[in-house]
């Protein structure tokens, strides 16, 4: 019976590599040569990896901010604001043409008319007076108003000149002459007052301007 020799066939090798996350390689049926270069270059890929991981965490922290130093600017203060500019002046004089020129009871509104002269001795105002001593005026109804006592021109004082010859006189408003006798601007005086203006009462009428005292 003639001999032969078998030759044994190793078995087939598995290797489970992990690498995690990776899903498992699995080497089934290959030839020892081949295996081993298969670990060879996977020992070599996990020298490099370790060998970068450590110089990872030895290298020195990174800064995550630079901190900034700020220089603060100095707020001038030597600048002050006068209070007369702080805070408007509201208060407008009464001399200003521009706020009296419509005030008819402005001293700086100059009205002019005609002027003639009564008697009596009591009138709107309810104020008593003697019109041959003292120089009164009854202001025309126009000017005046509808209101009688109390009216705020009761009692106020007004110059009168004479356009003609340039006299004047101060007198008192104390009563209320009729607009269909006394005109805008027109005054109806007492006696006293219309002589003061160098009027004779038998002329009865002056042409006059006057305005508030």
């Amino acid at each position: 019976m003639a001999s032969h020799s078998s030759t044994v066939v190793p078995p087939p090798v598995q290797l489970l590599v992990l690498s995690s996350p990776a899903p498992l390689l699995v080497l089934s049926s290959y030839s020892p040569r081949l295996i081993s270069s298969i670990m060879t270059k996977l020992t070599a890929l996990f020298f490099i990896a370790a060998a970068t991981m450590a110089t990872i965490g030895s290298a020195a922290p990174v800064a995550t901010s630079t901190p900034i130093t700020v220089t603060s600017i100095p707020t001038s203060t030597s600048a002050v604001v006068p209070s007369a500019v702080a805070t408007a002046d509201v208060t407008t004089s009464k001399s200003d043409p521009e706020i009296t020129a419509n005030d008819a009871f402005s001293s700086a509104v100059t009205h002019s008319g005609r002027a003639t002269w009564f008697e009596g001795s009591y009138g709107a105002c309810n104020i008593n007076w003697n019109g041959n001593s003292e120089p009164i005026v009854a202001l025309n109804a126009h000017q005046m108003g509808e209101q009688s006592w109390g009216n705020p021109v009761c009692g106020r004082k007004v110059r009168i000149t004479n356009t003609a010859n340039g006299k004047s006189v101060v007198a008192r408003i104390v009563d209320k002459c009729p607009g269909d006798e006394c005109a805008w601007g027109s005054l109806d005086l007492s006696p006293a007052a219309f002589i003061s203006l160098g009027g004779e009462l038998a002329m009865g009428v002056l042409s006059i301007k006057w305005n508030y005292i």
